[in-house]
């Protein structure tokens, strides 16, 4: 069963929609820079709804964010810290935390479509020197996350992230998308932002074992995936 109808949902959706022993719950805000609480209570009161039938397996997608030390949680991550909490204290609860999912979508809150407006508009915008983000290729997330889904032995009691092994710096990865489109960005670079360490050790072993390397190279090879010919 399928709660949700954008990109994470579609991609589930052959593999889990007509299934009643997982539900995927791939609905509710989607945008990192909400802070209207009334977008928070929406999706609480959804996912209280969806968890009420308490299948053999119930999935979430959190938010890779959430594992942050920063004393300073925008509300979209302390709202994400709430959901995850009730489902893991959920019977077959599992949370997959996610960075930034990459896929063929026209949302344009996405930092990925973000970056490749603004470049190819030639607009300008700010680059946070000292932040890191990840990317990850939602197909991956389809394979990695259907497996963590479908094995009803594995440990639910904590979040488990699915994303490349090593964050990369925003001004690494803006230049990394003026290569891919071939034009330079109309960007000013300020000293803000914070590391992004995320444990990734469960999504490699799985990733290893279904051919996906989640090592170096892997995010510039998400963006060129989707971006090479925009």
């Amino acid at each position: 069963m399928i709660v949700g109808n954008g990109m994470l949902a579609t991609a589930f959706a052959p593999r889990f929609g007509a299934t009643r022993d997982v539900i995927i719950f791939a609905s509710g805000v989607s945008n990192s820079s909400e802070t209207r609480a009334a977008e928070f209570a929406r999706e609480r009161a959804l996912l209280a709804e969806a968890l009420a039938p308490h299948a053999a397996r119930f999935v979430y997608f959190g938010s890779c964010g959430a594992s942050t030390l920063n004393e300073e949680l925008t509300p979209y991550i302390r709202h994400k810290r709430r959901m995850e909490s009730l489902v893991l204290s959920t019977p077959g609860g599992l949370v997959l935390r996610m960075p930034q999912v990459v896929g063929r979508t026209r949302n344009p809150h996405t930092l990925t479509n973000f970056l490749r407006d603004r470049i190819v508009s030639g607009e300008h915008f700010t680059v946070w020197k000292n932040a890191e983000r990840n990317l990850v290729d939602v197909d991956d997330v389809l394979a990695i996350g259907g497996a963590l889904a479908a094995d009803f032995t594995l440990d639910v009691s904590a979040p488990i992230s699915i994303a490349a092994k090593v964050s990369m710096p925003m001004p690494e990865i803006v230049r990394m998308f003026e290569r891919v489109l071939g034009k330079s960005a109309n960007c000013t670079t300020v000293c803000r932002g914070a590391a992004l360490p995320i444990d990734v050790s469960t999504a490699v072993a799985v990733g290893s074992r279904l051919g996906i390397d989640l090592g170096p190279g892997y995010i510039e090879s998400v963006v060129c995936k989707y971006y090479a010919a925009a």
